[in-house]
């Protein structure tokens, strides 16, 4: 489990090499382009400010979300009011979302303007208890500031994938009158912006995994109840396991969503495999632990290379690790 000063260490770390790697490739692609250093900082600033008011507009219309009214789900509300008040936070808005695929996030672009969503089909799967620690989880996000970090440490991964995309795609087409030179140019340029995203990406998404974690361990203390943070995550982790994952979601524009799920959809099968490798361990949290029905499901979309490859870049740490992390703290 990640310690406080662990998470905060990392946290800065991947913040100064995100915008150092960020800053430094579009400094180049823009000096290439004739433009002066203060012009860059300005479109940076803008592109930034931009990214942080639309984005959370954004995330409510792709999720179709339908705002709750004071008499709508009054015992949803009243949890989150009183999750929301231990933490010392506001209280963020609820909202349902029509997916039928399990799980629950927090965004936003402040505490103050922050919105809890929890997906339809997750309501029915969970009961009292574990739907409270799974609102425990997301107001920890809330207490830690996680949605301001997360929506500032991804501006430049997205900025560096969206200029790779323009310039490749630019290129193709003979790009800047047609000059050949200039062709090769934008192609190595894109190409750099390229792995500029890949690697700020990488270290965003394990940004994340560390701050999952940290809010894991605020809904254990907050709920005094480890295992029913560990059960809904396994039902939750059961069902996104065999349920077919959309092309859409797929996009790099997606893993910034992702992120702020309770749990990847993207890591479901393989986490099926190692929790029921792990069942010995998790034996005492969970007694009545049963995955084998699924475990053949699980290794058949696992063993994809398309698994694979969405492997690398998990927005959350294993399901198994989060729940021997939650055997630990239910030690204490």
């Amino acid at each position: 489990m990640v310690s406080r000063m662990g998470l905060e260490t990392r946290m800065y770390i991947t913040l100064a090499l995100v915008f150092a790697i960020g800053f430094a490739i579009i400094y180049a692609i823009l000096t290439y382009l004739g433009a002066g250093f203060f012009p860059i900082l300005i479109f940076v600033a803008l592109f930034f400010l931009a990214q942080w008011y639309i984005s959370p507009d954004i995330m409510k219309i792709a999720a179709r979300l339908q705002y709750l009214k004071p008499n709508e789900h009054p015992d949803l509300q009243r949890m989150v009011k009183e999750l929301a008040q231990q933490a010392g936070v506001p209280m963020p808005k609820v909202a349902i979302s029509p997916s039928k695929e399990p799980n629950a996030y927090v965004f936003g672009r402040t505490r103050n303007s922050a919105t809890l969503v929890v997906h339809q089909g997750l309501l029915p799967m969970l009961n009292t208890n574990e739907l409270r620690a799974v609102l425990a989880h997301e107001i920890g996000h809330l207490r830690h500031n996680d949605v301001a970090v997360m929506a500032i440490v991804s501006f430049i991964p997205m900025l560096a994938y969206m200029i790779a995309q323009n310039l490749m795609f630019s290129s193709m087409f003979g790009g800047m009158g047609g000059n050949r030179n200039n062709v090769g140019y934008l192609i190595l340029i894109g190409f750099l912006a390229f792995v500029v995203y890949m690697i700020t990406q990488l270290l965003m998404l394990s940004l994340s995994r560390a701050r999952e974690s940290f809010a894991d361990e605020y809904s254990a203390d907050a709920t005094k109840s480890p295992r029913d943070l560990a059960s809904s995550l396994v039902k939750i982790t059961l069902q996104n396991a065999t349920a077919p994952v959309s092309s859409q979601s797929q996009s790099p524009e997606s893993t910034v969503a992702r992120s702020y799920y309770i749990v990847d959809v993207f890591g479901s099968a393989k986490d099926i495999e190692e929790i029921n490798e792990h069942r010995a361990q998790l034996q005492n949290l969970l007694p009545n632990l049963d995955v084998s029905q699924l475990v053949n499901e699980a290794k058949r979309k696992g063993s994809s290379p398309a698994g694979a490859m969405l492997g690398l870049f998990s927005t959350h740490p294993p399901t198994y690790r989060r729940l021997l992390d939650l055997v630990e703290l239910s030690k204490k």
